[in-house]
């Protein structure tokens, strides 16, 4: 199994089994799939362990290189959650949805106090699109059955009306709806507490039941009072069978135009996880996850902390219309709050909602903060225990607080770069992440670059005083003495008490299988070169310390790869693509992207061009004949 398949495998075992949605990434960090789950662990799980026929699943090996994961309350959730992660990021292994015609909602407009019958007596719509007209939508029900034991349950207990609007309009006497005691037949008689019943439908379908319970409870004691027992024991059922059938549902109240930010926190000890959820015109939009560790700090002094950091520079566009908080620090927020309306030019809402459907989002907020920080929790605590095999394994004084490691990438001959990855205690810090584009090694001389690259990332450390406690060179001998030899140019001391320095060597196959059907190839132990011994140390298999450093060198081969592609990306559209007329960046980006290559596109046929970047047919033909194609 390929190392960074088996790290992400490492990583499913502390998933969270809860329900939620999953992404999947490639190597260059894009999202190639989307899924729901159940329960996350067993799901993920379930990839590894064979009999999924599904074209893509037999390459994940091969394009997996990391799994994000969202937590939700309900499966409901995950599902609904999982169409709106398809719209966004279109992966390319899932079937794409072009709009929202998979899922139903429902429409109820509100009743209109006098005017035609139509509008005093509303009926509940099925629709498949929500407009701006004022009513109230609800759904989106990816399940049909859902929605009729919904709609009947609606029927049956709050009798809206059944009838068009033109059958309303021209009815003399009632229906056999009438007359089996679904309706009380609006279309004849006067009904006074229809809008009642329609507010109630609407309670219903928001999924606010405190409220509605209050209200058919008086009704039902009311009645009783009357001795309208009949009356009150229908009330009676209908309460019951709300309690059973009301499930929580995710509403969209045409409420689109505003957006929000939902704050999650959550803390075991000192260390704080919190999480920022974005809705952007009633979808999920995206979420951020900030680690704080040793924050031995009130966890509202924490918050406020966050608040101010997190939009005191926001640009008047990023404001949302919401800001939902967990905790009750709104007032303390006056001052940051004054300065965003100021800059949003409207009014913007802190709030730490107490119940609804706010509330509910809140809950989603911090459950996916909890789930984080224990997971960070679970890869902090084998973190530590790598970091304190690799002090025994090579004789350090001290565990090892920051390590780095230097790889060069030369793909085809051709732009070679150099690429730093830092890990502090054990886990990646990408903004510490650094690319050096080689300057002055004319050819393809690996140690001369080595030597380029140590030489530049030393000096840097010695003027901002941050070198690191290990320097892992990707390569054997020959590499490890070219670094050896710019630090000594620098002055600085190597051994196990100053900057410690070793090359690391993939393992080496052994004894090659003669097809690929047969016996797996061996391999030997990964390799160490040191600066003291001849002999390299070999890291025995399965061991704490080995696992660190195939994850810190397998992050530097994709780190120096992913810069490799973004710089030949940039240089194919200015030498090939740009250089078409009508072709700009944007164009340029679309058509790599869909398509992967400047051979694919002069390959394709003009009207897969044409419609991918929106030109007419004779645009496109003039795109493939400037390419060479046909």
């Amino acid at each position: 199994m390929d190392q960074g398949f088996q790290d992400v495998f490492t990583k499913i075992k502390g998933i969270t089994t809860e329900p939620g949605c999953y992404m999947m990434k490639d190597h260059g960090g894009e999202i190639f799939y989307v899924g729901k789950a159940k329960n996350l662990r067993a799901r993920l799980k379930s990839y590894f362990l064979g009999g999924d026929t599904r074209i893509f699943v037999q390459y994940l090996e091969h394009i997996l290189a990391d799994i994000e994961v969202l937590v939700v309350r309900n499966d409901i959730e995950a599902l609904l959650l999982e169409r709106e992660l398809i719209h966004k990021y279109q992966p390319r292994f899932n079937i794409s949805l072009r709009d929202d015609k998979n899922y139903i909602l429902l429409k109820l407009k509100r009743p209109a106090p006098h005017g035609r019958k139509k509008d005093v007596y509303p009926r509940l719509q099925i629709v498949r699109k929500a407009k701006k007209d004022g009513a109230r939508y609800f759904g989106p029900y990816p399940s049909a059955s859902r929605l009729r034991t919904t709609v009947d349950l609606i029927h049956k207990y709050f009798m809206l009306r059944t009838c068009t609007d033109n059958v309303i309009e021209n009815r003399a006497r009632p229906c056999i709806q009438y007359q089996i005691g679904r309706c009380p037949a609006p279309c004849v008689y006067n009904i006074p507490d229809y809008a009642v019943e329609v507010e109630n439908t609407a309670l219903f379908l928001s999924g606010s039941f405190n409220e509605i319970e209050k209200r058919l409870t008086a009704k039902m004691w009311a009645l009783s009072e009357q001795e309208q027992f009949e009356a009150a024991a229908k009330v009676r059922d209908q309460l019951e069978a709300i309690k059973t059938s009301l499930t929580s549902q995710v509403v969209s109240e045409v409420n689109r135009q505003r957006d929000q930010d939902i704050i999650g926190i959550h803390r075991i000890g000192p260390n704080v996880e919190i999480v920022q959820i974005e809705i952007r015109r009633g979808s999920w939009h995206r979420s951020h996850n900030y680690a704080l560790a040793d924050q031995p700090f009130p966890t509202e002094e924490i918050l406020r902390s966050f608040m101010h950091q997190a939009y005191g520079r926001k640009m008047a566009g990023e404001i949302p219309h919401d800001i939902l908080l967990p905790l009750p620090i709104v007032g303390e927020l006056a001052g940051l709050h004054e300065e965003l309306v100021g800059r949003a030019g409207r009014n913007v809402h802190i709030v730490c909602p107490q119940k609804g459907k706010q509330k509910r989002l809140l809950e989603i907020a911090h459950k996916n903060a909890k789930v984080a920080l224990e997971e960070r929790e679970k890869q902090h605590n084998a973190s530590d225990q790598s970091l304190l095999a690799l002090k025994d394994v090579l004789g350090l004084t001290m565990k090892p607080k920051r390590i780095e490691c230097i790889d060069i990438s030369l793909i085809q001959g051709s732009e070679p770069f150099g690429s730093l990855v830092v890990f502090i205690d054990g886990q990646p810090d990408k903004s510490r992440y650094r690319k050096y584009k080689i300057k002055t090694v004319p050819g393809m001389d690996d140690f001369a670059m080595i030597h380029e690259v140590v030489s530049r990332r030393i000096k840097q450390g010695i003027a901002d005083g941050d070198l690191p406690d290990v320097l892992l060179i990707d390569g054997g001998k020959g590499q490890l003495s070219a670094a050896l030899k710019a630090i000594d140019e620098a002055n600085v001391l190597v051994g196990p008490q100053n900057l410690f320095v070793a090359g690391i060597a993939k393992a080496r196959a052994l004894k090659e299988a003669k097809e690929l059907a047969q016996a797996s190839v061996e391999h030997s132990s990964e390799r160490l070169f040191l600066p003291s011994s001849k002999e390299p140390l070999l890291l025995s298999p399965h061991t704490y310390e080995r696992y660190l450093i195939e994850r810190i060198r397998d992050e530097a081969h994709r780190f120096a790869i992913t810069a490799h592609r973004q710089s030949r990306t940039k240089r194919v559209i200015k030498s090939e693509l740009l250089s078409i007329e009508g072709i700009g960046k944007k164009r340029a980006l679309l058509l790599l992207k869909h398509f992967g290559s400047v051979k694919a596109i002069r390959e394709a046929s003009p009207e897969a061009i044409a419609q991918v970047i929106k030109v007419p047919l004779k645009m496109a033909r003039h795109v493939v004949q400037s390419l060479g194609g046909i």
